[in-house]
């Protein structure tokens, strides 16, 4: 399943989260945003964690690892 498919274009509302957590699109689905919009997942996808950033013009993207500069 593509992430495309699951996730806006755009950074998640409070609902649209907790309906993923619900939801059995991923067995695993956290955020360290506490409210407001959220643009930070960490998704678990067969055991394995997969860190989602959303920025403006790039989308949802993996932050695997990757450190970005600023």
């Amino acid at each position: 399943m593509a992430l495309s498919d699951v996730l806006p274009d755009r950074p998640l509302t409070a609902t649209e989260f907790e309906d993923l957590r619900e939801s059995d699109a991923f067995d695993e689905i956290t955020t360290p945003d506490a409210s407001g919009s959220i643009e930070t997942l960490v998704v678990t996808v067969d055991g394995t964690e997969h860190n989602l950033h959303y920025a403006p013009g790039a989308g949802w993207h993996r932050h695997d690892g990757a450190h970005s500069h600023h």
